[in-house]
């Protein structure tokens, strides 16, 4: 082979071996940076999974995004703060109008069980078992700043330091808040309440399983109101005017679930897997 042809051939490898080494490169550059760009995301996912206003708990059920605030009613409704039943109905008739989880903004009221769970579902999420209110809401300490015993109305979303200490507002007093749960002749699931009265004992899902006629103070003078006969839903925490009977404890199974009054509210929550 003359030298000339050499000097082709090399030419030819080196200029082959340049295009293969850049290719690959190029192509685990880019590979890299799609690692990089997902392994960002995820991390972006896992520090803030439930989005704005909304808390990570992680509870018997799983996963779960509790809503940071209570209810109220979002942009697309007609009506900012229902003051009436009849607010609530305009509001429910458009489609478009949901739940929201807004700082500083008026608790929806005059909202039964049945509309709560569908104002909630057109946010994309749901009602709180009685359960995973309870379980949110363990561990809270001091009440004092909570909106116990007020008249008139309750007080704007989280504008009070009554907060658990993963940082839900306002689950104690301000409104009732209902939950997904029904009472059947005084019967919840397998457990079957008991009568009226001040809590003494409770099970490991908050559910009341004795009464007492005077304030126990383990249980925080919270009470609890039940009917024997009848479908029942049922709220939790109490109200802005409930005073010591409001609590952790503080359970109310003797509303029919078309229940719609100022001391009643909810708050969603949506599952996170």
């Amino acid at each position: 082979m003359s030298a000339k042809v050499r000097s082709v051939a090399r030419f030819f490898l080196v200029t082959v071996g340049i295009v293969v080494f850049t290719s690959i490169t190029i192509n685990a550059s880019d590979i890299f940076r799609g690692i990089e760009s997902n392994l960002s995301g995820l991390v972006a996912q896992s520090t803030d999974p439930c989005g704005e206003h909304a808390v990570l708990q992680h509870l018997a059920t799983g996963a779960v995004c509790v809503d940071m605030y209570e209810a109220s009613a979002d942009d697309s409704c007609g009506i900012q703060n229902p003051l009436n039943e009849v607010d609530t109905g305009v509001n429910i008739s458009d489609g478009s109008c949901a739940a929201a989880s807004i700082p500083e903004a008026k608790p929806w009221r005059f909202v039964s069980m049945t509309q709560a769970q569908q104002l909630c579902a057109r946010a994309g999420k749901r009602l709180l078992t009685s359960e995973e209110w309870y379980q949110t809401v363990l561990g809270m300490g001091d009440m004092s700043s909570c909106a116990l015993a007020m008249d008139g109305a309750p007080l704007s979303t989280g504008v009070s330091n009554c907060v658990t200490p993963a940082g839900v507002h306002d689950m104690i007093g301000n409104v009732w808040e209902w939950v997904d749960g029904e009472v059947t002749d005084g019967v919840y699931g397998s457990v079957t309440l008991p009568p009226s009265g001040y809590v003494s004992l409770v099970d490991s899902g908050g559910n009341v399983l004795e009464t007492a006629t005077n304030p126990q103070s383990e249980f925080g003078d919270d009470y609890v109101w039940s009917e024997s006969e009848g479908v029942r839903g049922m709220m939790r925490g109490g109200f802005y005017g409930s005073g010591s009977d409001a609590g952790i404890f503080t359970l109310n199974a003797s509303v029919p679930l078309n229940f719609k009054t100022g001391g009643v509210g909810f708050r969603c929550a949506k599952d996170l897997y």
